[in-house]
């Protein structure tokens, strides 16, 4: 992982909870963490049992944009099971 990459990884904290106030990449690493291991549809659909007010395409549009930015970033890692993409975070 690069400098700059770490050092954003290290001030974007693992947040410790899920708050509805907090924004849409610390929702989805929040929710990543507590999975370990998940597809895009996967974190959508906690997403939207913690907000259930929020429809499920609109949870599914934000993760995968969510998750494309930190995996380009060096912060998820992906393996493809059955077909399906896998995303867990990586260690920092």
């Amino acid at each position: 992982m690069s400098n700059s990459n770490q050092s954003f990884f290290s001030a974007c904290r693992m947040p410790d909870q899920y708050a509805k106030a907090t924004c849409t990449q610390d929702k989805v690493i929040y929710t990543l963490s507590q999975l370990k291991q998940a597809t895009a549809a996967d974190i959508a659909w906690k997403l939207r049992e913690y907000e259930p007010a929020v429809n499920s395409f609109t949870h599914e549009k934000n993760t995968i944009e969510v998750l494309d930015y930190l995996f380009a970033r060096g912060m998820v890692k992906i393996t493809k099971q059955n077909g399906e993409l896998n995303y867990n975070l990586v260690n920092a």
